[in-house]
């Protein structure tokens, strides 16, 4: 799988619990958003613009799924959480210096995008959904 792929939604990408699997279909959608932006032109500012986009979409999305995982009292909560708080700084950074005199490549950012997110939702966040069914608990994202 090359860098510059987009992702495709499949049920591979599923953690089992439809309204999340829509929020990360959104975000999915922004990042092949970005790829698309990248091979068609080498304008940062817009690259950065809808870089943007997407955090502001995970803002949203990580308060909403660490308020799941409190009312799950999902033993891993600390941990996921700063998985979050990472990702927020490492995006802002880039967004940052996007901007500035000395950015990083586009393909970098959509490097650590791309694998951030598929193992996010593969490793990471199937655990509070296995866990919630472990406990047999029915609770609305």
């Amino acid at each position: 799988m090359m860098a510059n792929e987009k992702i495709i939604w499949g049920k591979e990408l599923s953690i089992g619990n439809t309204d999340i699997d829509e929020v990360h279909k959104r975000v999915i959608e922004i990042y092949n958003e970005l790829i698309e932006y990248d091979d068609s032109q080498d304008n940062r500012e817009g690259f950065a613009l809808i870089l943007t986009k997407m955090t502001e979409y995970c803002l949203i999305h990580f308060k909403k799924e660490e308020e799941y995982m409190k009312k799950l009292s999902f033993p891993d909560f600390k941990t996921h959480k700063n998985y979050h708080k990472d990702y927020i700084y490492k995006v802002a950074m880039y967004n940052i210096d996007l901007k500035g005199t000395n950015p990083p490549e586009i393909k970098e950012v959509i490097v650590f995008l791309k694998k951030w997110w598929v193992d996010h939702i593969l490793k990471i966040d199937k655990k509070y959904e296995d866990y919630r069914r472990e406990i047999n608990i029915d609770l609305k994202y």
